[in-house]
């Protein structure tokens, strides 16, 4: 069966499958650029997360490097008090100076008759080496 519609016109429907197109065209621009929108703010995320963890790991390793040396410098303090407790020790009073004084006779008069002090004047000779060395450790800023 075959209608005959006779001398009706014909509807042009290419105006209208054109403006789909033209829609289709435009939700398709805008797909793509909020798909491109998430992918730069993916991209961002992510350069912004690896830069928190290298931040992290390089806080990390600062902080094992500071406490080296906090631990270094403890000990170098540590070491720097014994020093000054023995020169404390050493010059803090006349007795204490003269045996001080006692032991440097003796280290030098075992050098035999061939050092600098092995004539009578060794006794004032080791006084004025003392009083020198204790003038030079307080200017040293080590006050006995």
């Amino acid at each position: 069966m075959e209608f005959n519609f006779g001398n009706m016109p014909q509807l042009n429907i290419n105006p209208a499958v054109d403006i789909m197109d033209k829609i289709n065209r435009e939700q398709q621009e805008v797909m793509d650029a909020i798909n491109e929108a998430a992918d730069e703010r993916r991209r961002k995320f992510d350069e912004t997360r690896e830069a928190a963890i290298e931040t992290a790991e390089n806080t990390a390793e600062m902080k094992q490097d500071l406490k080296e040396v906090i631990h270094n410098q403890n000990s170098y303090i540590k070491m720097l008090e014994r020093q000054n407790d023995i020169l404390r020790n050493m010059f803090a009073s006349g007795e204490d100076g003269v045996a001080v004084q006692k032991e440097i006779m003796q280290i030098l008069q075992q050098q035999g008759n061939d050092s600098l002090f092995a004539d009578k004047g060794l006794d004032a000779g080791i006084s004025a080496v003392f009083i020198a060395v204790q003038v030079w450790l307080k200017s040293r800023g080590i006050d006995f």
